[in-house]
């Protein structure tokens, strides 16, 4: 199995070929953007920001039967979603929460991503509290079936400082916001410790602790641009509270070493899951 290959060259190409002759259409909601496979908004959990410092909005997709679209780290083929929030006003930062991806596997290729439908919990800080909020998206994508259809979509979203009651559109961007991995460790987190270990140059493994018994946990490892893990075995102790991954890293370069790469892992077992960042030691 396959964990992640960032070289996800056969969506470029066909983004590079394709993308400059597609454009988005209008739909008849003045919110939605549609294309041939699937409709988008940009949608807030609240009407307005006033006396607010910070506030969550959501990226909504719904997507075509047999489309999909693919999570931040694609896998051995597909095209991530890159966020551009240049023009907006009065933001200081935007964080994108990644809900748990599915795998597609077609072709002897393995991808993470989404179908039917997926938001991207967005979590804003305001540059100055008390002013209104400006956002503008551009967003590059792909939505794909056999092959990745390239788009290009703008979004806009002004919430003024009337107001900052609930929308209805909240409950569906805490609803995503709940499939999103807990961080290993946290307060509330059911995976409480993790750690990545060096076994030889290309070897490595990664443990965790859970607080409840596992039954068949998975991860996924993501490291820099050009690299990519096969997981080789995963074991559990006999009380299924505690899980070994041993994993075989793919470097860049022949010189490359697996200690002291830094890499992300996602570990997830049925309604657990959790994420990290961890140096290989």
């Amino acid at each position: 199995m396959r964990l992640l290959n960032f070289g996800y060259f056969c969506g470029i190409f066909v983004f590079l070929l394709l993308g400059a002759s597609l454009s988005p259409r209008a739909e008849t909601a003045p919110d939605w953007v549609s294309t041939d496979q699937s409709k988008l908004r940009l949608i807030s959990a609240v009407e307005g920001v006033k006396g607010l410092d910070s506030l969550r909005v959501g990226l909504q997709i719904k997507l075509a039967p047999g489309w999909k679209t693919y999570w931040r780290s694609p896998g051995d083929a597909g095209i991530p979603p890159l966020l551009d929030w240049s023009g907006s006003e009065n933001l200081k930062s935007a964080e994108v929460l990644w809900p748990l991806p599915e795998e597609f596997d077609a072709y002897g290729f393995s991808s993470w991503g989404y179908h039917d439908e997926v938001v991207f919990p967005i979590d804003i800080t305001l540059q100055e509290p008390g002013n209104p909020l400006d956002l503008k998206l551009r967003l590059q994508l792909g939505i794909c079936e056999d092959v990745c259809i390239p788009y290009e979509l703008e979004f806009t979203l002004t919430l003024d400082t009337k107001s900052a009651e609930t929308t209805g559109d909240a409950s569906i961007i805490e609803a995503f916001s709940r499939r999103v991995p807990e961080k290993i460790g946290s307060e509330t987190a059911v995976l409480t410790q993790v750690m990545a270990s060096r076994k030889d140059d290309r070897l490595f493994a990664v443990t965790a602790t859970s607080t409840l018994p596992l039954n068949k946990p998975s991860i996924i490892v993501e490291g820099e641009d050009g690299t990519y893990f096969d997981l080789v075995s995963a074991s559990l102790s006999a009380d299924r509270r505690h899980v070994a991954f041993e994993l075989e890293g793919h470097l860049p370069a022949k010189s490359d070493r697996i200690s002291g790469q830094d890499i992300t892992v996602t570990i997830f077992d049925g309604s657990v899951a959790g994420e990290a960042d961890l140096r290989i030691e």
